[in-house]
């Protein structure tokens, strides 16, 4: 190979090195934009503590149910239907003492935040709808609407091993974080967290 023929090979490689270089600039760019769109997952486990102490962030959490469950009214319902909210899914029964107490607590939340940005979606496993609606009554439930699954079926979706169980999505139906167990739904840990989400969302 002749001189000139090296010198000019080499231009090219250095060419082709730099646009390599640019594109890769571009790439890491585009990656930290969408990186600071998205909601800050890993962040939210700042919020494990207190009443949120068992708050769990999966890297691959399963895909929102898209099994159906029914109204008061005993119509179909899913949780697409919620989309364009944030969503709180807990799933609870009667016979759970751990799940009655925090019903309450529950009901005050979707009272204070329940809208057109935010539902708590409260889901029964009970064996019969009435189960629910009885302990409702009795209990002065208010702003919580009646759901219930009498198959079990939405929580074997979700990866349930024992009630109660909530699990927070995001706008579009991805799962956001994930808490087993009573959970204080007035505490200063709640009202950080959900206004982190919903800032996001």
């Amino acid at each position: 190979m002749t001189k000139p023929q090296i010198q000019f090979s080499r231009k090219r490689l250095l060419r082709l090195a730099t646009r390599l270089m640019a594109l890769a600039g571009i790439f890491a760019l585009l990656f930290a934009v969408l990186q600071s769109c998205s909601l800050p997952k890993n962040n939210l486990q700042r919020f494990a503590q207190g009443s949120l102490k068992k708050l769990v962030v999966m890297e691959a959490p399963p895909v929102q149910p898209s099994r159906a469950f029914n109204n008061k009214q005993g119509q179909a319902v899913s949780l697409a239907d919620f989309r364009g909210k944030v969503v709180l899914l807990n799933i609870w029964a009667t016979w759970c003492a751990p799940c009655v107490a925090e019903i309450p607590s529950l009901d005050r939340l979707q009272g204070a935040l329940g809208g057109a940005d935010f539902e708590v979606v409260a889901v029964s496993v009970d064996r019969d709808i009435v189960e629910a609606e009885v302990f409702y009554k009795t209990t002065g439930v208010q702003h919580l609407k009646l759901y219930h699954d009498m198959t079990l079926g939405l929580g074997s979706d979700v990866r349930v091993t024992a009630l109660p169980i909530s699990i927070l999505y995001d706008k579009k139906g991805r799962e956001i974080a994930r808490i087993p167990g009573e959970v204080d739904w007035q505490s200063d840990e709640v009202a950080a967290l959900l206004r982190t989400v919903l800032e996001d969302n």
